[in-house]
């Protein structure tokens, strides 16, 4: 039997995830395809446009066949550990036998070598990375720089979104001496492009529905996924980019600077530009301007705000999963489910009754309480159920 897995957020899912699943599928022979899938934030460090079960719905009828939920702890964190968390989960199930993830670069070999130097890097690749820290660049960029030096490929090409997060996802098979096989998909829509493509970006379709532009929201969701987003839009099921301003707002005013410098991702001082920042700054967006430089990025910034509301420390981020939600999956699919949970990892289907469960609750909350909804309604859901029928791997 042969399962691929993938990660990703689905916020929102369109027609290039659709496409990605079907290249998925026939590139690996797939008898099943199961989705890890970030929860009520993704990792920019934003809520995510709409609720977990509705994008899992959205994919089941797309492509997938059972969707994950990657918790809190590793769905809001740099690729590293994003990644980690993704490959952490599929590798424990014990039955996935590929990974396929999109990529601007699809040389499987280039992509492992400079995976590989990333993991176990040598003193001259430390040294030249230092050499360009130094010169102020985030550390994206500094180490993009530094593989220029060593892989036959630019900087630029190698530190482009989708190829970090692949040789992430591959450090992370490395990492945890894994079997699960690679499978690189080229992709060639910018990662956050705002132009509406043939397969558009998830920035684009977000931009399209927050705009009411629904000739081009029709042109970029799947048909067959299209009622549902309709559905979840008319019951206000939407958590926008500001949403959570206020709360954020009200957070850094009663948070010591001696507590904020234990958020995750803040150091170095990092806690008096953001209070400093909080005095003028009225929306999230402006603070984060405020905030970043070349070496403090927008998502290092983004995210750092996240864990600060929701009140947790760099202590309480687990270095490896120790669970995953079943958020949904396919009739066709309940063999699969057997076998998953075989694995003895914990697959949680009733999130109310575990107490591995607690962050990802807190997050539930805080999501329902950005998009004005009443709270207690996520994390008792059941996991969504699709017929088999209904499939589309067009």
């Amino acid at each position: 039997m042969r399962v691929c897995g993938v990660i990703a957020e689905y916020d929102p899912f369109h027609k290039g995830h659709a496409h990605h699943l079907a290249c998925a599928r026939e590139k690996t022979g797939a008898d099943y395809i199961i989705c890890v899938m970030s929860g009520s934030f993704t990792q920019r460090g934003m809520p995510a446009l709409l609720p977990a079960h509705t994008r899992a719905e959205m994919a089941l009828k797309n492509g997938a066949d059972v969707i994950l939920q990657l918790p809190y702890d590793f769905s809001v964190r740099e690729a590293e550990y994003f990644a980690l968390g993704g490959v952490g989960i599929l590798h424990a199930l014990g039955c996935v036998t590929h990974l396929s993830f999109g990529s601007e670069q699809d040389d499987l070999s280039t992509l492992s070598a400079a995976a590989a130097l990333l993991e176990d890097p040598d003193d001259a690749f430390r040294e030249d990375l230092q050499h360009q820290l130094s010169k102020g660049v985030s550390h994206a960029e500094a180490t993009g720089r530094a593989l220029e030096k060593r892989i036959s490929l630019p900087g630029k090409t190698l530190n482009a979104p989708n190829t970090a997060l692949a040789l992430a996802y591959l450090r992370a098979l490395i990492r945890l001496k894994s079997n699960i096989q690679p499978v690189p998909i080229l992709r060639s829509v910018d990662y956050h492009a705002a132009e509406l493509e043939e397969y558009p970006s998830a920035t684009a379709m977000r931009g399209a529905i927050l705009r009411g532009d629904w000739q081009a929201v029709e042109k970029g969701i799947p048909e067959n996924a299209l009622d549902i987003l309709k559905k979840a839009i008319l019951d206000r099921q939407l958590c926008t980019p500001d949403g959570l301003d206020t709360v954020l707002r009200r957070q850094i005013l009663y948070t010591s600077a001696e507590d904020m410098a234990q958020w995750p991702g803040v150091s170095e001082g990092l806690e008096m530009r953001i209070r400093k920042a909080a005095e003028s700054a009225v929306s999230r967006e402006a603070l984060i301007q405020k905030i970043k430089t070349r070496r403090y990025t927008h998502g290092r910034i983004s995210r750092a705000l996240c864990h600060g509301m929701m009140g947790i420390s760099a202590a309480d981020l687990p270095a490896i999963p120790d669970h995953a939600r079943i958020l949904g999956f396919r009739e066709s699919a309940r063999p699969l489910l057997k076998i998953m949970q075989k694995s003895g990892f914990p697959l949680i289907s009733q999130a109310a009754r575990s107490p591995l469960m607690g962050l990802d609750i807190r997050a539930d909350e805080l999501w329902h309480i950005g998009a004005s909804l009443p709270l207690g309604d996520t994390y008792r859901r059941s996991p969504v159920i699709v017929d088999g029928k209904e499939q589309n791997h067009a």
